[in-house]
């Protein structure tokens, strides 16, 4: 939906995105079961710099759903991940459902995307979407985003 003040905004996913994943595809625990939070090459020294901008994190989860971790513990992760990028978050959505919660929050549809778009006052079609995947697009996409990286190209990985 568009914005007359034009807030364009920067949407990232958390884990192959900002955050390594173990050999699973999954956010690793440590043995207290909290979250790792280990970020990729090159995120720090982008974001950092980019502190006056609008910044989210989505990040489908359903580790919570299925038992493996707990929603403070992922809320924790994201604050730690925010501390260590130096406080430049503006916000994040965590979807704890399983695809057959058929919520409205779960990439790849928009719903995260689109909460925190009215709730903040983005503009989605001046916004960009980085993600590792292909639901991260089809996210982008249903929610109205503009334009939509692959992490690798923004952050400048090889590979």
């Amino acid at each position: 939906m568009a914005n007359p003040n034009g807030n364009a905004a920067l949407f990232f996913d958390l884990g192959g995105t900002l955050v390594k994943l173990n050999d699973a595809r999954e956010i690793p625990l440590d043995a207290n079961g909290d979250v790792v939070v280990e970020l990729l090459p090159g995120v720090a020294e982008k974001l950092r710099p980019m502190h006056d901008h609008l910044m989210f994190v989505v990040t489908n989860q359903a580790g919570i759903r299925r038992g493996r971790l707990t929603a403070g513990k992922m809320e924790a992760a994201l604050a730690k991940l925010d501390h260590q990028l130096g406080d430049i978050l503006t916000a994040w959505q965590i979807c704890p459902h399983t695809d057959d919660d058929k919520c409205e929050c779960r990439k790849p549809k928009g719903g995260m995307i689109t909460e925190l778009a009215d709730l903040y006052g983005v503009d989605l079609a001046s916004s960009t979407m980085v993600g590792d995947q292909e639901v991260d697009r089809l996210a982008a996409k249903a929610a109205g985003v503009a334009k939509f990286v692959a992490a690798k190209d923004f952050f400048g990985w090889q590979g």
